[in-house]
């Protein structure tokens, strides 16, 4: 049984893992069109962004990110 498989692993370390075999399997290019299949994406980007980062600086979403990073593990 590999490593990986014997404990949970947090959610930044599973993307990380499953995009590296996903990678190692099928090449870069087609893992990158796999996931294109299924992040397109819906609604109006630019207005979502505007009111979620809407006085935020780019220090304070980078602090925003590393708490949510340490509360993952």
């Amino acid at each position: 049984m590999l490593k990986t498989q014997q404990k949970m692993l947090t959610g930044s370390i599973l993307r990380e893992a499953g995009w590296n075999a996903l990678v190692r399997s099928i090449g870069l290019v087609n893992a990158t069109r796999f996931i294109l299949q299924y992040e397109s994406g819906y609604g109006d980007y630019t207005k979502i962004k505007k009111g979620l980062f809407k006085g935020k600086s780019v220090s304070n979403i980078c602090k925003e990110i590393e708490k949510l990073e340490k509360s993952e593990i």
